[in-house]
């Protein structure tokens, strides 16, 4: 109905070119033969029973025993005896402003000149 309104509002002109188009763009009609050929592959592809896959429930029974063996598998082996040493960089950027106060950090050797100066930027504002 729609396009009915739409069709009505046009003028001569334009419903000429409109069912130009149409006409242009129609599928060729089919005779008796090709109706009954398009209705038989159509019915038997209805009827044919859907193929029921392996692939999938084994990707899926895959997955199950891949989550279930991450799961339960020990992580990495940690030796509790042996104490775990932070080196020298990680002490001078995670422990430096608990341990010296600000001033000591600027006459740190452990920094380049770069990034002491980058630092006593954001640091001191």
């Amino acid at each position: 109905m729609k396009h009915e309104a739409e069709r009505s509002q046009l003028n001569p002109e334009e419903r000429a070119f409109v069912d130009g188009l149409a006409a242009h763009y129609a599928p060729p009609p089919w005779d008796s033969a090709q109706r009954v050929r398009f209705d038989a592959a159509l019915q038997q592809r209805l009827d044919r029973p859907r193929r029921r896959g392996f692939l999938v429930p084994a990707l899926a029974g895959a997955a199950v025993v891949a989550l279930i063996w991450f799961s339960f598998s020990p992580g990495p082996q940690v030796d509790p005896a042996r104490p775990v040493a932070a080196s020298a960089w990680e002490s001078e950027l995670f422990l430096s402003s608990d341990l010296s106060p600000l001033d000591d950090r600027d006459e740190s050797e452990a920094l380049p000149d770069d990034y002491l100066a980058i630092a006593s930027f954001f640091l001191d504002g």
